[in-house]
């Protein structure tokens, strides 16, 4: 088969290659890859290497699909079945982490696409427990997109609670921004929206999926705007989706005192942060990395209920053949959810 293939580590050693078709083993599938998102995570391990990637291994984790073939013992789906996969290939399920379900914690996690081989190939196999049938109105587009708004469902519903007179900034209009704010709304925030003025047709985009105010940080004060919408406190909830230095300052600045602060973003390396602000206004930062497995239902359910509009994040659908010019539009911020068809 077809596969994106992390070779080595370090920058670039990326290579479109032919490799055997996997085997399903005993409680595995083996699913046809239909749609295969590309999210920033791959661009670094392309660009840099990151941890956790074990090479060599097929990158991808935002993957939907059909069931092509089961192991033994497999009962929950059938070849044929439309599915999506998460991200886990194995956990060690004895550890404090893994009896809470928080699977992402587990130190002896594998996931697809970084240790385990992922969805940027004509096949993947991945364990029962991590495939999820597709609704008839979910269309495979949609079903790839459930990975990154999962990660926005665990922020959002699981790691905090938005009340409905909850004010809302989201800092970073990106796939996962439009994604998190979009899971605010469907919780009864009000929802504002920050970008920069190369930002502006995706600060329209939020505005069209319901988001109710945008804010160019390049031309409005955002500390200004969101006091005039909170009785001169802050915000209740501060995510920042940016992945910029930057972000992180301004987002702790807007954070009303006891207010929460979610780092979503994925920066590779260690960065600075006001410990002073934190201490002194009691800000409440809750980390939020990736999602859990209660994360996964969640999002398909706002996708297929209408709360969630996941098509609109999907900007590009590129043959695999053009992998590189599709890692361009993400790196340029040419597209949005940048995904791969595998067939081509």
């Amino acid at each position: 088969m077809k596969a994106l293939v992390k070779f080595a580590a370090g920058p670039l050693h990326l290579e479109l290659r032919e490799v055997p078709t996997p085997e399903p083993e005993a409680g595995q599938i083996r699913m046809k890859v239909v749609r295969s998102g590309i999210c920033h995570t791959d661009l670094d391990y392309y660009r840099t290497g990151g941890a956790p990637l074990k090479p060599p291994v097929i990158l991808g984790h935002e993957v939907a699909g059909i069931v092509d073939a089961v192991g033994e013992g497999v009962t929950a789906v059938k070849p044929g079945d439309r599915v999506l996969t998460q991200t886990t290939y194995s956990v060690c399920g004895k550890c404090r982490f893994c009896k809470k379900g928080q699977l992402n914690h587990c130190i002896a996690r594998q996931g697809i696409g970084s240790v385990a081989n992922g969805g940027f190939a004509e096949y993947l196999v991945n364990r029962e427990e991590s495939i999820m049938k597709l609704p008839d109105t979910v269309s495979f587009e949609e079903a790839a997109v459930v990975e990154p708004l999962a990660c926005g469902v665990h922020a959002l519903m699981e790691r905090t609670n938005v009340c409905v007179d909850s004010v809302v900034v989201v800092l970073g209009p990106g796939a996962i921004g439009l994604l998190v704010a979009q899971v605010a709304k469907a919780q009864g925030a009000y929802v504002i929206m920050a970008g920069l003025t190369p930002d502006q047709q995706r600060l329209n985009l939020a505005l069209e999926l319901g988001i109710d105010r945008t804010v160019d940080i390049q031309k409005e004060d955002l500390d200004g705007v969101v006091k005039s919408y909170t009785e001169n406190y802050g915000a209740d909830i501060v995510v920042e989706a940016t992945g910029a230095r930057a972000a992180v300052d301004l987002g702790m600045k807007i954070t009303a005192k006891d207010g929460v602060f979610i780092p979503m973003s994925y920066f590779p390396r260690s960065i600075e942060v006001d410990y002073y602000q934190i201490k002194q206004r009691e800000l409440n930062v809750f980390g939020s990395s990736s999602q859990i497995p209660s994360s996964w239902p969640k999002a398909l359910k706002l996708i297929a209920n209408g709360k969630v509009n996941a098509k609109a994040v999907v900007s590009h659908v590129l043959p695999m053949s053009q992998w590189k010019e599709a890692f361009e539009l993400v790196e340029n911020k040419k597209g949005l959810k940048v995904m791969l068809d595998p067939s081509q």
